[in-house]
Order: C-alpha cells, then structure tokens, then sequence
C-alpha cells in the first residue's frame, strides 16, 4: 500500500497533559480554588497545569514569570494544536470542567450548581470520584445511573476532597510514568582507537556491546536497543536496533532517533567507550530517576555539568531536544544543563572512565588485569 506520508509514532496523552482531570459541578470558586491547592501539593513529583476559565475578567499578569521576569504577548492565534503541544511538558492536567471537558472526571453533587452538571452528562464518561457539597445528601438518579456502567467512583463529602481525592490521582498518575528502554550506541569505527569501540573485548570474552546489553537487561527487561548509524551495520548480539533518522548528528541525532521510534518511552542511553561502567551505577541511575524532569543524569566528581551519556531522557525531553536542534545546538550535554534536570553526584569517577585511544585501552586492561 502506497503511503503519501512516512509513518511516524505518535506520542500518546490527552488534550493539555498526559493525563487529563475535570472537575465538573460546582462554583468555580470551590473547583478552581481545589484545582490551585492539589496542584501545589502534586507538582513536587509530577509536572501539574491548571486550565481554568477567567469568566470574562482582564487576568493581570502573563503569559509566563520567571523570577522577577514576565513574558506577555498581544498575539491571540492560539489554537487547538498549541494547547496538543503542552502535553509533552505536563503529566496532569486539572481542568474546571465548568468550561471544558476531559478525559477523566471528578464530580461534584452541589443543589446550587445542579443545572449546570446535569447539562454536561455527556462528558461524564469516566468518574474517578463523586463529592457530595453541602445541602447534597445523595447523588441523582440520572448521575446514579450514569455510574452503573463504569467503575464505582470514591464518594466522599466536600471536606474531605483533598484527602479522598488526592491518592487517586496520584495512584493514577504513577500507573501513567513512562515505561523505560535502553539505548546502547555503538557508535562508528573510531579514528583514534582504530577499531569500533563497541567491539572491544575488556573481560570475560565479552565485546563491550554484549557487556552493556546485559547490564540493561537486568534493569529494562526485554527493552534493549542497539543505535547504529545505518541498518547494514553489524551488531553483536539479537537485540533490536535503532537507526539514526537524524544523520551526521552524533549522539543528539541517536536519542532523538530513539524517540521517533518510541516517544513515549523513557529512554537510559548508554555509551560504548566506558569499560568500567558497572551494573550498580545503573541500577542506581534508574533507582534515582525522577520522570517529572527533563531528564536524570549523572554528575561526575570535580565537574560542573551532567554526563549525557550515562543518563534516562523523558519523553518530554524529546521535543526540547528538536528545538535545541533547531536553533543550532548538537549537543546533548547542552540540553541537561539548560533544562530541568535530576541531577546524580557521584562519589567515585572509574564508571566514567573514557577508553577512546589504544593508550587509554591498555591502561583499562593493566588496570583490570591488576584487580583480577
């Protein structure tokens, strides 16, 4: 079958996050004020946008602050598409669900507000919790029915929202962390070292490749990948492979490979010239993880910024990285220290250890011979 487009993964999510949640029922000012305090109390773990209405009030301020810095604009040509595109930054979405709808729903019985819930029955297609206001002693019966066919929702009474609410959506949001994968990049046939440093053999008959498909492994499962420059390339072992999509971009244009392949994965990239990387820093790197960063990475001693190849990028890291691209940065050490960033500070530099000469090679092997 001819296709007009190439096929590209699209990456999953709602309308304003990867999760989306209206609350829908009530005065704005019980709901919006809700909205303001659960999104204080989740951001710490997960990257939370509140999506209110501004019931026809001139809102001071702007469109962004940082620090003592206000960006504001006149432009009103935001779309449909521009509110897509904050999904990649945002795990949750808490919507008034007043003026718009959403995924997922918590509803509110209030006696003063009745009219206005019962309107918008159509988008009560998944109920996560149902919160009796004052003056509600029970729910409807049309609400009632609505619920037979879904999963029977929290009930709780207005003042006990934040304590009934909030471990479902947090619950919620950490069945929805991105799932994690490996990617190994075996890189081209190095000029210095003479030999593709993925090949080399450091211990126990194993290329170095192979060394590091068993580390990942033992922390991804079944999710490892080779990234090679072309598909003829050789690999050592069975593994899935990634082709560079991005040529003649190094290791920037690999991750961003990797996340055309799959961009709602978390992504662990490994480099293939670090011999004495062992599985306990690994672990320790997934152990540390923290998905409502851009990404987690490693900080070796005596240095002032990240190591980028011994590091997991999150999906939403993926569309920062094309822009980074776009304005003329390869980099992806530029991308950590210009972004969010879990930072790892290790304690002991032999897992970085770079072996890209002969001469670096053969002090590696001294220096494993002497520990054997």
């Amino acid at each position: 079958m001819h296709h007009k487009h190439p096929p590209i993964t699209r990456p999953s999510g709602d309308h304003y996050a990867r999760t989306d949640v209206a609350l829908v029922g009530s005065t704005c000012a019980i709901m919006d004020g809700l909205i303001r305090s659960w999104a204080e109390v989740l951001h710490p773990d997960f990257r939370t946008l509140s999506v209110i209405g501004d019931h026809g009030d001139p809102v001071e301020g702007t469109l962004l602050q940082l620090g003592g810095k206000r960006f504001q604009t006149p432009a009103d040509h935001w779309n449909d598409y521009d509110e897509r595109l904050q999904r990649s930054h945002y795990d949750l979405a808490l919507i008034n669900g007043n003026h718009y709808p959403a995924e997922r729903q918590i509803v509110f019985v209030d006696p003063a507000k009745a009219d206005t819930l019962e309107r918008r029955r159509e988008q009560l297609t998944d109920v996560m919790a149902v919160v009796l206001c004052p003056d509600a002693e029970t729910m409807p019966d049309w609400l009632s029915a609505e619920l037979e066919n879904m999963a029977a929702p929290v009930v709780c009474q207005l003042e006990e929202a934040t304590l009934s609410v909030l471990p479902l959506l947090n619950n919620l949001l950490r069945t929805r962390v991105p799932a994690l994968k490996s990617l190994i990049l075996l890189g081209g046939r190095s000029q210095r070292m003479g030999a593709r440093k993925a090949d080399l053999i450091y211990r126990n008959g194993q290329s170095e490749a192979e060394r590091l498909a068993d580390i990942c492994d033992q922390v991804t499962p079944g999710q490892v990948y080779f990234s090679v420059a072309d598909a003829s390339a050789s690999t050592p072992t069975a593994y899935p492979i990634v082709v560079d999509r991005f040529l003649e971009l190094g290791p920037a244009g690999a991750i961003a490979s990797a996340f055309l392949h799959d961009p709602n994965a978390a992504w662990l990239v490994l480099a293939c010239d670090l011999p004495l990387l062992e599985l306990d820093v690994v672990k320790k790197l997934v152990r540390k993880r923290s998905s409502a960063s851009y990404a987690t990475a490693y900080r070796r001693p005596g240095e002032r910024f990240p190591e980028p190849l011994v590091a997991i990028y999150e999906p939403r890291a993926y569309e920062r990285l094309l822009r980074m691209l776009s304005m003329g940065y390869a980099c992806p050490r530029k991308l950590l220290i210009n972004s969010d960033v879990k930072v790892i500070d290790a304690t002991d530099d032999r897992p970085f250890t770079n072996a890209n000469t002969p001469e670096e090679r053969e002090r590696v092997l001294e220096l494993l011979q002497a520990e054997a």
